[in-house]
């Protein structure tokens, strides 16, 4: 089990939310520390766990430090060179999509997604990433968890 840390994080419920040019369903403000949420997912209970999940982890990310974000995307390299198909969530799937322009933004919400998925849990139409590179998230993530975010 996790158990955060740090100053808290507030939610708030805002509708009309959108990630660029696209619609969105919630999106961090890391510096105010704030999770905005679309109003749709109240009445969505596994989506609202797998998607506040997916938001704290931005936290997470910016304090992962330097030589664990490094170690993630050399896991996000190796699938790239392996031509794994799939993700594990939207967020990082139209960024995979958009490589290697956005191989930064792709590599913070691939591991969102990925601990979404590993600590959320959950079915979602969104897990589209093959079972042998899920696992090798999964291993990754747990063996970074609990102590070590």
């Amino acid at each position: 089990m996790l158990t955060p840390a740090g100053r808290a994080v507030s939610i708030q419920w805002s509708a009309g939310l959108r990630d660029g040019a696209r619609d969105a369903v919630a999106g961090a403000d890391i510096r105010r520390r704030v999770i905005h949420l679309h109003p749709s997912l109240k009445q969505r209970a596994a989506e609202y766990r797998r998607i506040l999940t997916h938001e704290m982890f931005h936290f997470v990310w910016v304090r992962l430090g330097n030589p664990k974000r490094a170690a993630w995307k050399d896991l996000l390299r190796a699938e790239l060179a392996a031509n794994a198909r799939g993700e594990l969530g939207w967020s990082s799937a139209w960024r995979k999509a958009e490589l290697p322009a956005r191989f930064d933004e792709y590599t913070c919400e691939a591991f969102c997604d990925t601990a979404a998925w590993v600590f959320a849990g959950g079915a979602s139409e969104e897990y589209t990433l093959g079972p042998k590179w899920r696992e090798r998230r999964r291993a990754w993530m747990l063996r970074m968890a609990p102590y070590h975010y």
